[in-house]
């Protein structure tokens, strides 16, 4: 009778494991299907303001605002207490849902987050990825891309135009100088039978003198 006593106690106490076991898995699945979270990137030009807007209409919430990893900012509704542990004057949170960051500048760059937790929606977190950008640095590189853009094809254009009047002047002086070779050519070519002709002329004469010569001593 001990023996089947001993068996049923097991039994029960196996199943009341069971059960318990259960529940914090139900419970767990019921945590994890309230855990939300809402991811958005941002930017922000140097010296702007920025503001980040935790969402939440529900009332006795906790708000925990970080910057990476670090706390920065808490808030208990059933408390009604709040902590600052962030040093800069450029931030403030007010009300415990808006965080306004002031002339920001380059190092405020970085992941930004909030953290609700409520008992009607359990814990909910939304997360920034703030990025800070230089606008005089990138306006600067910018007139230097369209100096470039504008200057470079100017430049080879301005090479090619140099290329292409150093060879119309060199064509130029070639053409000359073979105009210049050919008229001396065709002025000696004219020299030469000029004096052949001289030569003939002159040759001609001499036959003429000669023969009227020997026509006077009858020879």
């Amino acid at each position: 009778m001990s023996a089947l006593s001993n068996i049923i106690m097991e039994t029960l106490l196996s199943w009341d494991l069971v059960s318990v076991v259960s529940m914090l898995f139900l419970v767990f699945t019921e945590s994890a299907g309230d855990l939300t979270k809402y991811l958005k990137n941002k930017s922000a030009s140097l010296g702007e303001i920025v503001t980040l807007v935790c969402n939440n209409s529900e009332t006795n919430a906790t708000y925990i605002w970080k910057k990476d990893t670090v706390l920065i900012f808490s808030h208990s509704d059933t408390l009604n207490k709040s902590e600052r542990t962030f040093t800069s004057d450029r931030m403030s949170v007010d009300p415990p849902t808006k965080l306004t960051i002031f002339n920001v500048e380059l190092n405020d760059t970085g992941s930004y987050s909030c953290q609700i937790t409520d008992d009607q929606s359990g814990v909910r977190t939304m997360e920034w990825n703030l990025t800070i950008t230089n606008n005089l640095t990138d306006h600067a590189e910018y007139n230097l891309r369209r100096l470039l853009l504008f200057t470079i094809p100017s430049a080879i254009g301005g090479v090619v135009l140099c290329i292409n009047i150093c060879c119309m002047v060199w064509l130029c002086r070639k053409r000359k100088q073979e105009q210049t070779s050919h008229c001396e050519k065709r002025k000696e070519e004219s020299n030469a039978q000029s004096d052949g002709h001289t030569a003939r002329r002159e040759q001609h004469q001499r036959s003429q003198y000669f023969e009227r010569l020997n026509s006077v001593y009858g020879q």
